[in-house]
């Protein structure tokens, strides 16, 4: 949702300026900056009539769920007791994250997730003689409540950008660093706010009812080279006297699939090479996960891990394969009701930072399992993050390398008033990228530099260059 808003949200960013904020104090995952704001000294936002009756009503509403979900559950290869705790070749010292909307598709998906439910929920209920007529006029009416709360979140926003009370005056290094995470967190509780609202309209009925498999049928993939060769009913239960109700378009950016695609196909070829080599070598290769905001992890696992997979196959010609790519998302029921796992700028970078606690805890696993001497160093480790918005900029700061994603303006002097640089990526010799050792990776992060790109080719180049480094 919060992807969908983006334009006001970076409208108001713009005349934000380092000064804690304490408003919009709703249910979230946020509580230890919440408790931050109360011990700032700062001036918070004064929240009006109508943006404390929302706040308010969050607070009590039970349709609206704020926790964190596992990094790896128990069933997944990378969890660290899979094998005993004994490392295997599913321990990744290298991870590519990356955000989805916007960052690997062209548009946000999130005005799309309506005529999915609607589609699901006709779906859900297997009746393909169902009157196209009642199809389209529940999807009417799905469209028009959403309008409305996307207004609402408008209104929201407007008025806390009127309420902030603005000031020039800097601080020191870390009460910025501060700042910043304390205004990030501040803009995603009129979100989250409507977050609540979307819960109990109801107006996503239907699509946790459907599976990825089932949204491949009801999607029409753009910037995807494989499909899949047995399409599921779904879109022929939507079509009904003559009439059919149209696939929803999702594009992905050029060179995302082929580039995700080949370091995993990378992986594969590197372990075959190395099946005889020491334990520590089968650590090679990239991990891959989605960090997203997005309320329906179907849809990313339907339009980006699939195709990937897919790809991967074809590229090592086998039919089969145990590629596992997490998707760390929100996630909204049969019902509607949405679980926010990851309500906003802050909860990405939480995920950052666990994933590289749990690399850590990895590499002392396998060093105490190595019989031989040869201890894994500290700067064979490695998170990139990619991201494309203000959202991502938390995450962006925390991981090793950050990638940002196309030309946000907003974005780029929001990073500046903190005092991070946002350099080409085509310009990073320049810049010391990489330059002779892997410790020097590590340092860009110190120094708060970002990224920029316009193509995943670009990233795909320094990806490869890594790789040669490693």
């Amino acid at each position: 949702m919060r992807d969908t808003f983006k334009p006001a949200l970076l409208l108001c960013l713009l005349c934000l300026v380092p000064t804690a904020i304490s408003g919009f104090a709703t249910a979230s995952s946020s509580s230890s900056s919440s408790s931050r704001h109360s011990q700032s000294s700062r001036q918070p936002i004064k929240m009006t009539q109508s943006q404390q009756s929302s706040n308010d009503a969050v607070a009590a509403a039970p349709n609206t769920h704020y926790y964190s979900t596992p990094l790896f559950p128990p069933s997944s290869k990378y969890h660290p007791n899979q094998n005993n705790g004994v490392p295997s070749r599913s321990s990744k010292r290298r991870w590519l994250v990356v955000d989805f909307d916007g960052t690997c598709t062209e548009h946000d998906t999130t005005p799309l997730l309506p005529k999915l439910a609607a589609l699901a929920a006709r779906h859900y209920r297997k009746d393909s003689n169902e009157d196209i007529k009642i199809h389209k006029e529940d999807l009417a009416r799905r469209l028009v409540q959403f309008q409305e709360l996307e207004d609402e979140f408008m209104k929201l926003f407007g008025e806390a950008k009127s309420s902030l009370l603005c000031t020039d005056e800097g601080g020191t290094e870390e009460d910025e660093i501060q700042s910043m995470h304390d205004v990030l967190d501040a803009l995603d509780q009129p979100s989250n706010i409507v977050t609540h609202m979307v819960s109990e309209s109801r107006v996503l009925q239907g699509l946790g009812h459907v599976d990825a498999r089932d949204l491949e049928g009801m999607l029409q993939l753009s910037g995807v080279t494989t499909h899949t060769a047995t399409a599921t009913t779904a879109s022929e239960n939507a079509q009904d006297n003559g009439e059919s109700v149209d696939k929803i378009a999702v594009r992905l950016r050029h060179g995302c699939e082929s580039t995700l695609a080949r370091i995993l196909s990378q992986n594969e070829q590197m372990n075959k090479e190395e099946s005889s080599a020491s334990p520590s070598s089968h650590c090679s290769g990239w991990g891959l996960a989605v960090l997203s905001i997005n309320w329906c992890p179907a849809l990313i696992d339907a339009s980006l891990v699939r195709p990937i997979v897919r790809k991967r196959r074809n590229i090592l010609q086998i039919d089969n394969c145990d590629t596992e790519i997490p998707i760390w998302s929100n996630h909204v029921d049969g019902d509607g009701k949405v679980s926010l796992h990851v309500p906003g700028a802050l909860a990405k970078r939480e995920r950052i930072v666990e994933l590289r606690s749990h690399i850590a805890q990895t590499t002392t696993n396998r060093n105490n399992n190595n019989n031989d001497d040869d201890d894994v160093a500290d700067g064979e480790s490695v998170i990139v993050y990619v991201g494309d918005s203000s959202t991502d900029l938390a995450a962006l700061l925390e991981a090793d390398i950050g990638i940002l994603m196309g030309n946000s303006s907003s974005t780029a002097k929001i990073a500046r008033r903190w005092g991070i640089d946002i350099v080409p990526l085509q310009e990073r010799k320049a810049h010391g990228f990489g330059s002779g050792a892997n410790g020097d990776v590590g340092s860009m992060q110190k120094k708060k530099v970002l990224w920029q790109v316009d193509s995943w080719s670009e990233i795909d180049g320094m990806l490869i260059e890594l790789d040669e480094e490693w």
